[in-house]
């Protein structure tokens, strides 16, 4: 059959087109089905929306931003300083005798740095723009936060001590029998 369609084709010099493609000139009743499934034959996405389209309140215009009122944020998201012993308990998963070093900070006396002398230069001083209430506050949860990831890493040492040693029985007494 391509054969046949071939030779007329050269011999008349030109190519005949196909004939067009059918389609539905008759349009399918609307149902609640198939409008849920994008049946319809209007899109909603085909309208565009104006601010007389909106049911209620327009939103505000860039120029009324400054007169809204800001938002509130909850102390939720408060996180705590990072400490020492925070790092020493989170790398001691990797190698524990950093629970032991960690631990060693509940038996040391944290010190506060001393305050500014009137020789010392502005820029060596430790948080030259707080006054000494507020540096004694900063220090205060500093040491509450130290003194909690140290008391991890002791308990977490503490166990990891109790399982080594229950393997050694362990193992002492299959070795036995």
């Amino acid at each position: 059959m391509q054969s046949i369609f071939t030779t007329e084709a050269r011999a008349s010099g030109s190519m005949e087109l196909p004939p067009p493609a059918s389609t539905r000139t008759h349009s399918t009743p609307s149902s609640s089905i198939g409008d849920f499934l994008g049946n319809a034959r209007e899109s909603r996405h085909d309208r565009r929306l104006s601010v007389s389209s909106f049911d209620g309140d327009a939103p505000p215009s860039y120029q009324d931003v400054e007169a809204l009122p800001l938002p509130s944020y909850s102390e939720r998201g408060h996180k705590e300083p990072v400490t020492l012993a925070m790092y020493l308990f989170k790398f001691g998963f990797l190698f524990p005798p950093f629970w032991i070093l960690g631990a060693c900070i509940l038996m040391s006396d944290l010190q506060t740095p001393e305050a500014p002398s009137f020789d010392e230069p502005e820029h060596l001083a430790w948080l030259p723009d707080k006054t000494q209430a507020e540096r004694d506050a900063i220090v205060q949860e500093m040491r509450r936060v130290e003194l909690k990831w140290a008391r991890r890493c002791l308990a977490a040492s503490i166990i990891i001590c109790t399982l080594l040693l229950a393997g050694g029985l362990l193992i002492w007494a299959v070795l036995q029998q």
